[in-house]
Formats: C-alpha cells, sequence, structure tokens
C-alpha cells in the first residue's frame, strides 16, 4: 500500500509517520489540563450542560496559483461528511456559499504549524469565532494533514481560532487514504474539545475519557479488529481501531464514543455557548 500526500508519494504509513505524521494539535499543558477539569466539574455538578448544536462553517481556501483549488462540490460534500459524524448526537453543520473565501498566497499556502504564515493569514481572513467555525484549506508544511485549536484558547487568541486542513484531504482530493473527508472529522473534534485517544499513552494522563480504551501509540492504517494494537495491558478492550480521534485511515473512522460526546458538550457549555441550539 502507498501514500499519497501533498502530491509527494511514501512507500508505507510508517514512511510517512517519519515525515510528521498528520495531526499538528498542540499537546495541552498541565495548566490547561488542570483548568479545564475543573471547569468541566463545575458544569457536570450544576446539571447545566448543554445540548444540541448549530455551527456555521467559513471556508477560507487559500491556493498558490492553480495549488489549492476547492470546488463548490468538494464543499457540499465535506459539510455532508462533518454533519454524517456528528449529527447523529446534535450536531449540525451548515455553510453559505457567499462566504467563502479564496486567496492567492504563495507563502501562506505552505503554512507550518505555529508559523507568522499562519499567524498573518489568520489575522487577515478569519471571521468572528464566537458564532462561525473558520476552517482553512491549504497545501502546508510536508507531512502535515491538519491542525486545530483547542476551545480554551478562543478568549486569549480568537484570531488563531479554528481548524486548518491540507487542501487535499477533502473529499476528492488526492491524499492517497485520506482523501475522504475524515481529517476534518477529526480536527473538528479538537476544535470541540477531544483529544488523541492514545494521548499519554498508557499513563494517567490519558484522552479524559473514560469509554476510550488507553492506548500506547496512534493506530495507522485499517488493522483488523480481534487484535489489541498497542491497547495498554491494564485495559481489557482493544485500541479503539474506529475512533476519529485515532490515526487509521479514512475509511477505518466511522465512531465518537458517549464519553466523547459527553465531553464536546461540557466543551461547548463553556467555552463556545453561541453555538448551542
Amino acid at each position: 500500500m502507498s501514500y499519497k500526500i501533498n502530491n509527494k508519494d511514501f512507500g508505507s504509513i510508517e514512511e510517512f509517520v517519519m515525515q510528521g505524521r498528520g495531526c499538528a494539535t498542540t499537546t495541552p499543558n498541565h495548566y490547561q489540563i488542570r483548568r479545564n477539569d475543573n471547569k468541566i466539574a463545575r458544569v457536570r455538578s450544576s446539571g447545566n450542560r448543554g445540548s444540541g448544536a448549530i455551527i456555521p462553517v467559513k471556508f477560507i481556501h487559500i491556493k498558490d496559483g492553480e495549488l489549492g483549488e476547492i470546488s463548490e462540490s468538494q464543499r457540499i460534500q465535506q459539510i455532508e461528511v462533518l454533519n454524517e459524524a456528528y449529527s447523529s448526537f446534535g450536531l449540525t453543520f451548515t455553510y453559505d456559499p457567499s462566504s467563502v473565501v479564496n486567496i492567492d498566497n504563495a507563502e501562506w499556502y505552505r503554512m507550518d504549524h505555529g508559523s507568522w504564515a499562519e499567524r498573518d493569514a489568520k489575522r487577515a481572513l478569519h471571521s468572528n469565532p464566537r458564532n462561525i467555525l473558520n476552517f482553512y484549506t491549504a497545501g502546508l508544511s510536508e507531512g502535515l494533514l491538519g491542525w486545530a485549536t483547542f476551545p480554551w484558547e478562543l478568549d486569549g487568541d480568537p484570531e488563531r481560532d479554528g481548524v486548518v486542513m491540507l487542501a487535499e484531504t477533502l473529499p476528492g482530493g488526492n491524499a492517497t487514504n485520506f482523501n475522504l473527508g475524515k481529517t476534518a472529522v477529526h480536527e473538528v473534534g479538537h476544535w470541540l474539545g477531544l483529544w488523541h485517544t492514545f494521548q499519554g499513552g498508557c499513563d494517567a494522563y490519558g484522552d479524559h475519557v473514560g469509554d476510550t480504551s488507553a492506548h500506547q501509540a496512534p493506530n495507522y492504517g485499517k488493522p483488523e479488529r480481534g487484535e489489541r494494537h498497542n491497547a495498554c495491558s491494564s485495559e481489557t478492550n482493544d485500541a479503539p481501531i474506529h475512533n476519529y480521534m485515532n490515526y487509521v485511515d479514512d475509511q477505518w473512522m466511522d465512531e465518537f464514543t458517549s464519553g466523547q460526546v459527553g465531553r464536546i458538550y461540557d466543551h461547548l457549555t463553556i467555552y463556545r455557548q453561541e453555538f448551542l441550539s
């Protein structure tokens, strides 16, 4: 099996991983974890956690000439993929075609996570993140599929809020095995407050979700059921090989757990109340 990302061929997923696989979303620090846990505990004890949300999406396509071109059908399909993943528990994504932004800028197109190019592009192109999801597409630095900001970062740095996607990961793109739009589901999961299922490996840190089995490392490709797949020795269940917050191929991603859903609504209630219906 070969992997093609950013028009570059990789002989295996392991080779791709060595190039800096996929998600560049920042690992939260201990202060953020503790402060966020305290806020979640207060929301849960109050019984005032929200339910149901409508999230308008603003597509912002950064191009370099013909590179990074996204069609209307791709946008429609990407919204459909997001709704297929999230609508079963009350989250609906919408978008207004008149809000789409296309801009030609070679430097921004090749932005890296945390770079001045990212900062400059977002400062110039974002809309109010309190009532819209800024969804950027670009070419990105080699080896990256995307990244997102966490909900607790919104107040301190609203201009940076949103998700950044490799353009080729949208439905119909040419990122082999990552072109069904599931990378967006993964990054939006971070934007809603979820961590990787393998967060912290087998120590007590974890992803702070009780019903996702801890595993010591990501899963890649299309692992078969019935094997442990890096599951921690303390776990009775196998690793969550079909979870959207793992690193498997798009075709293998198809589930969130009830614990992840609860955590999403915790964060919507605390940080993104404007989206709650």
